[in-house]
């Protein structure tokens, strides 16, 4: 059957070590009680063999009065059977022929052999040695101890054993009850301030503990794991509210187009045409807003993957490639620093989804048609320079910290996009440890310029100073 365990810590612990201790005290005790019982025997057989021997030195003394029962008398070895709850007696094949010492009041069975023997008789336990009498050799003498007073003792010392390992109990369980209220104080407020946390708190915390070390490293570690989950709760939050209020527009007009062509299904084709490419347009809104608050809301949970290294020169050129594709009408232009290619830690996508917006917004808010933009690669012994120019009006100095947050579009946006392009740009700066700055380009237009750590020092032949502005090449 297997025993029910206390509920809480303390409880579990106090009885823990309660019943270790008891087990500890009662064994040692019973072990200790054990070799003073084996001790007490070892000399009442050294003390029969003493006797035997004595009684042996002069065994006429057993036959100098009377015959059988009639002989069993005082002690005439000296004082050596008085008092000591002792008997000798001289045996005959099966018969007793005499005997001295205590007067029995139970009888006494002969044994069969020779030799140390324990006798249980009347409910007294007796130690017994029968040797041949050497003198006649057809006579044996048996001596007798009374075991009485030593299983006495043997008794009185298991009781206070039990009792010694009793009190032990108690009083340790007292005072571990006491120490573990002390010891356990910081987990009861890693406890109480558990209760005290709601899904509806984002910005709580677990008390702070400094000791012991190993509840210090727990406390740290929940907290750590409770602000992952408000980040990504927060995140989650920031991610519906944006979608519900940046979708609510592009939906409703979707909507409305798809109603104005169910209601008239003989509208002229040239308007329906215009409404089903309205709708294309907002649809092809709402991806891309969903897409980049997918992107924000990953960034603000963490759900990042491994780091790993980034070749910046390589990244930039390829992505410079791909936004002329994409942007037909405006023409790119890249510069590069000489010396050995700078590498960073980080996430290539992440990386490359900074530059693209880079690219993308300096063609759509630079000079329509046909516009400049200017992509420049620079780097020191810390920190790398990613500069991008247009030129478009570019954005006045008191917008410009704005325009970096989500679903800014400036005051006069040129162009119908999410408003997310740079704050993704920023939330990826951000991620790797560095900055996004906006500012103004030769000759007018944007200059934006990311600055990301270095993993490493670049060789002295190619680190620069970062200019102003770019320069084109």
């Amino acid at each position: 059957m297997r025993l029910p365990l206390p509920r809480s810590l303390r409880s579990q612990i106090t009885a823990s070590v309660a019943l270790l201790v008891v087990l500890v005290v009662g064994v040692a005790g019973l072990v200790i009680v054990d070799r003073i019982d084996h001790r007490d025997r070892t000399d009442v057989d050294r003390q029969l063999t003493a006797r035997a021997t004595k009684v042996q030195e002069d065994a006429d003394k057993l036959l100098s009065t009377g015959d059988g029962a009639d002989r069993v008398g005082s002690d005439d070895y000296g004082g050596l059977l008085a008092g000591s709850q002792s008997l000798v007696r001289l045996i005959s094949g099966n018969e007793i022929v005499a005997q001295r010492g205590d007067q029995l009041t139970v009888d006494i069975p002969v044994p069969a052999s020779d030799g140390l023997s324990t006798i249980r008789a009347g409910g007294q336990t007796w130690r017994s040695l029968v040797q041949p009498v050497e003198d006649t050799g057809s006579e044996r003498l048996q001596v007798l101890q009374d075991l009485g007073p030593i299983e006495q003792r043997l008794a009185d010392n298991t009781r206070i054993v039990a009792g010694v390992a009793v009190l032990s109990m108690l009083f340790t369980a007292g005072g571990v009850w006491l120490i573990t209220r002390v010891v356990l104080q910081p987990l009861q407020r890693l406890r109480t301030g558990a209760q005290r946390i709601r899904p509806a708190d984002t910005h709580q915390e677990l008390p702070t503990v400094t000791r012991p070390q190993e509840v210090a490293d727990l406390s740290a570690s929940l907290n750590r794991m409770l602000g992952q989950l408000q980040t990504s709760m927060h995140a989650t939050r920031r991610f519906t509210a944006d979608a519900g209020h940046e979708l609510r527009t592009p939906l409703t007009t979707i909507g409305m187009n798809l109603e104005t062509l169910q209601r008239n299904p003989h509208l002229p084709a040239a308007q329906r045409q215009e409404a089903l490419d309205a709708m294309v347009v907002e649809h092809h809104r709402i991806t891309t807003l969903l897409e980049g608050l997918q992107i924000l809301a990953r960034g603000d949970a963490g759900a990042l993957p491994p780091r790993a290294t980034v070749d910046l020169p390589a990244l930039l050129d390829e992505a410079v490639r791909h936004a002329q594709h994409r942007h037909p009408t405006t023409t790119y232009s890249l510069s590069l620093a000489a010396g050995s290619a700078p590498r960073v830690q980080g996430w290539p996508a992440g990386l490359r989804l900074a530059v693209d917006n880079l690219l993308n917004n300096a063609a759509l808010h630079g000079r329509q048609p046909h516009g400049q933009v200017h992509a420049s690669l620079v780097w020191d012994s810390s920190l790398a320079y990613l500069s991008v120019t247009d030129d478009g009006p570019g954005i006045p100095a008191d917008q410009r910290e704005a325009v970096k947050e989500r679903f800014a579009r400036g005051r006069r946006p040129r162009s119908h996009g999410s408003g997310l392009g740079l704050a993704l740009v920023q939330q990826q700066a951000e991620l790797h440890g560095g900055t996004l700055t906006l500012g103004d380009a030769d000759g007018g237009g944007l200059q934006a310029t990311l600055a990301i750590p270095l993993r490493q020092a670049a060789p002295a032949s190619a680190r620069v100073t970062p200019p102003a502005h770019s320069r084109r090449g």
